[in-house]
């Protein structure tokens, strides 16, 4: 059993990982976009657009998270 509750451990650390890395790429991605969409060949009009859809994953994502960890905790085996 102990090595069951290990491995559930280390699964959480690893969706925590991955989730919270992925906010931040589309945090950043978000940043990039609406600083620098011209120098990067975006037009001018789409880079709000581009910048909002990321920023609209990020925060899904970091729902996703918190969603996940609600749900992981709630499981008892």
């Amino acid at each position: 059993m102990d090595n069951i509750q290990r491995e559930r451990a280390r699964s959480l650390k690893f969706m925590q990982i991955v989730f919270a890395g992925l906010a931040l790429f589309c945090l950043a991605g978000a940043l990039a976009v609406s600083t620098r969409g011209a120098d990067l060949g975006l037009p001018e009009a789409s880079t709000y657009a581009l910048s909002m859809a990321f920023l609209v994953v990020g925060i899904i994502d970091t729902a996703l998270l918190f969603a996940w960890e609600h749900i992981f905790h709630r499981m008892d085996f």
